[in-house]
């Protein structure tokens, strides 16, 4: 069985291979659509937002 920890773990990397792979492949300035519609965040700030948030969580040590 994952532990909760590991899971966060798996996430927080996760999220990092999709900032970067965002980034790299020129996307960070996609608006987001939510209800149909274009807002004014972009993919860059919901990723960074996810980021930030699983860095909150993640157990001490394990954001290298």
């Amino acid at each position: 069985m994952v532990s909760e920890e590991n899971e966060i773990s798996n996430a927080y990397f996760n999220a990092i291979d999709l900032q970067r792979t965002i980034s790299s492949n020129g996307l960070n300035d996609i608006k987001r659509v939510h209800d149909g519609t274009d807002n004014e965040d972009t993919m860059k700030d919901l990723i960074d937002d996810l980021v930030s948030f699983l860095t909150g969580i993640l157990p001490e040590g394990n954001n290298e």
